[in-house]
């Protein structure tokens, strides 16, 4: 495998990415907007250009990821997909009893747990969840076996999506 090698200054200079600022804007809402077919893409076509080998279990970890982006972390704006969504929104506010798909999912699909707004852009929130997820593979060793220069770094940069707070932390040489 040729990730053996990486480390963070090689990432940048090899796929000399545009550098943006720690996310205030989550990330969450990006993954959940676009495409995955068209996140994925992105990070294979940013794989190849790094010569990053994305193996099976690399995917797994993309793919749980977005998955907990896209159903377990609270954005703050409920994604209005239509004027009809949006009138059920406002109706089940004053509704007790009203199931509303705004309201995110079912908590089994987050065993995990929910992140709020502000937990959904600190790497340190996310990347405990991802521990608690691969805990049976391995957990960290596992993660930085398959991502050398940090699991959640690597993933967001070769997804071009905006970097997380805390993603990098030079002066202890953490990368999450």
């Amino acid at each position: 495998m040729r990730n053996e090698g990486s480390n963070v200054e090689e990432l940048f200079n090899k796929l000399n990415p545009v550098m943006l600022p720690p996310a205030e804007y989550p990330p969450a809402i990006i993954v959940r907007d676009t495409p995955r077919d068209e996140i994925l893409q992105r990070i294979k076509n940013n794989g190849e250009k790094i010569a990053f080998d994305l193996t099976d279990d690399h995917w797994d970890v993309i793919n749980f990821l977005f998955d907990f982006y896209t159903n377990c972390c609270d954005t703050k704006d409920p994604g209005y997909l239509n004027q009809k969504t949006y009138w059920k929104y406002v109706d089940c506010l004053y509704d007790e009893g009203c199931r509303n798909e705004l309201d995110g999912q079912d908590e089994g699909q987050c065993p995990y747990g929910k992140l709020s707004p502000a937990e959904s852009i600190n790497a340190y929130r996310i990347y405990r969840i991802l521990l608690n997820a691969y805990k049976e593979k391995g957990g960290s060793a596992h993660l930085y076996r398959l991502f050398p220069a940090g699991p959640l770094f690597t993933i967001h940069l070769l997804a071009s999506l905006p970097r997380l707070q805390n993603d990098v932390d030079p002066h202890f040489g953490t990368a999450y």
